[in-house]
């Protein structure tokens, strides 16, 4: 009787040998470099994802108006009043400022972003687009074998075709969040960051060769080294979602790629993982502009196939852009006190995806993000200490993802969680002691925490099912 390698025994079998791996090969360099947390099985011929860490070891020069054309938006753009006038309307000037940002992340790519070639890292024969390390350590959220996407926020229907409660799980995932619970279909969210050569010096300027985060500090405040990343920097990234156009209709047209991702049975997700297909539904995007009162300028596209765009790129619709907390505004103080959120321009008329994409009370969220916070909230708590403790490891650090409560009522977290925060400074609050702002990075946070967890394991943990 012959022995049939089937899915199951082949992940029994690839556990095994990355076990024996990480004991004969257990140094931080192999982890933190290594490109997925499992090779592509033998007789694959897809695609296969290579870790883009050669970091520019030269600060970066000064980027032009020609090379980064949203940097010659006027800063009135971002200045706050605080009358009826002061609530930012979408219009030209905006779709403009979103759109270079776009059009800059689009050289050197397909017009369709196929799953053959997927994003690519060179632009004109130069490497622009570069990857955080360690991303590749955990084996449940780790970076999947074939285009190095990770396993983010699980979302629902609801997420896509509109309702105010979503659910707060992230399936596999660690990153519990705790609230709202939804009975209907979950679907696994599968993202891929970059940041360009400019933010990628700061990158190598924060880990060494060996795999070890090296720190300093800025100004006399203790820094990762590299931090802050400089003006010119650009972050892309590309979120897919198990959701297909037939659970999602406005997905037709949408880029389909393959990823290693998690075997789904009753509704959850396993530690099994298998090729399968996900659809593009948001790219996220950022840039360091010093006329920000954050530095940075957080911007989000939803995929809708129902613009009728002649390629992939003209059917990402913008959904706005964010460049503060509002701490002026609901849950951050009392209804009775709140303005309207005005560090936000929401593009509330141009899209045609009946979903609710935008976050709590005016701020700026994506289609597959948490609804109840912002894309600055979330990412405005990226910090972590020496040790590289931070959400993972308990109360380290603010609550990056959500806490009872959030958006629906005035409180003390909410408060200090929708507040306006820039390089260097402590989180509110003032309960969390000297901690390391990573600058909006929330990919450097894991980092530092898969860094400790090798610290203090030396192998990764084993992923655990649902069931377990």
């Amino acid at each position: 009787m012959g022995y049939s390698l089937t899915p199951s025994r082949w992940l029994l079998l690839t556990l095994s040998l990355t076990s024996l791996l990480c004991q004969a090969d257990n140094s931080a360099e192999q982890l933190a470099y290594r490109n997925a947390v499992t090779p592509p099985p033998p007789g694959w011929n897809g695609p296969v994802f290579q870790l883009s860490d050669a970091y520019p070891t030269t600060p970066p020069a000064t980027c032009d108006s020609q090379q980064c054309p949203w940097l010659s938006y006027p800063a009135s753009l971002f200045q706050t009043t605080f009358g009826k006038d002061g609530v930012p309307q979408w219009d030209a000037t905006w779709n403009s400022y979103i759109q270079s940002i776009l059009s800059y992340i689009r050289e050197g790519q397909s017009d369709d972003l196929n799953n053959a070639q997927g994003f690519n890292t060179q632009v004109a024969g130069k490497t622009r687009w570069y990857s955080v390390p360690w991303m590749a350590y955990d084996p449940t959220s780790g970076r999947e074998f074939i285009h190095g996407l990770t396993n983010e926020r699980t979302a629902v229907l609801s997420d896509f075709h509109g309702s105010r409660r979503n659910l707060h799980g992230l399936g596999a995932n660690p990153h519990t969040l705790v609230g709202a619970t939804d009975s209907q279909a979950q679907f696994e969210t599968w993202a891929v960051a970059y940041y360009n050569d400019v933010g990628a010096y700061s990158l190598g300027q924060a880990w060494d060769q060996q795999g070890n985060p090296r720190f300093g500090d800025y100004q006399g405040v203790p820094a990762q080294s590299g931090m802050p990343f400089a003006t010119g920097t650009v972050v892309v990234k590309l979120l897919f979602s198990s959701a297909s156009p037939k659970d999602v209709p406005y997905l037709h047209g949408s880029p389909q790629w393959q990823a290693d991702r998690h075997v789904e049975k009753d509704n959850q997700f396993y530690c099994e993982r298998q090729p399968q297909p996900v659809h593009l539904v948001q790219m996220d995007v950022a840039v360091v502009n010093p006329q920000s009162p954050t530095r940075w300028v957080f911007g989000t596209f939803a995929y809708n196939g129902d613009l009728g765009g002649k390629n992939v790129w003209e059917n990402l619709s913008p959904v706005g852009l964010q460049w503060g907390m509002d701490p002026w505004t609901f849950p951050a103080v009392p209804k009775s006190a709140s303005i309207r959120a005005r560090q936000s321009v929401l593009n509330r008329d141009n899209l045609n995806v009946r979903a609710e994409h935008f976050g709590c009370e005016g701020r700026l969220a994506g289609p597959v993000d948490n609804k109840l916070s912002s894309c600055l909230s979330c990412h405005g708590g990226a910090y972590a200490n020496k040790a590289g403790n931070s959400f993972f490891a308990g109360a380290f650090s603010p609550p990056i993802f959500g806490f009872d409560g959030l958006c629906e009522q005035y409180s003390q977290d909410n408060s200090n969680y929708f507040q306006t925060l820039t390089f260097p400074m402590q989180p509110a609050g003032g309960e969390y002691g000297q901690l390391l702002n990573l600058d909006t990075s929330l990919q450097l946070q894991i980092a530092l925490q898969q860094w400790s967890y090798f610290q203090r394991d030396k192998v990764p943990q084993a992923c655990v099912d649902p069931s377990s």
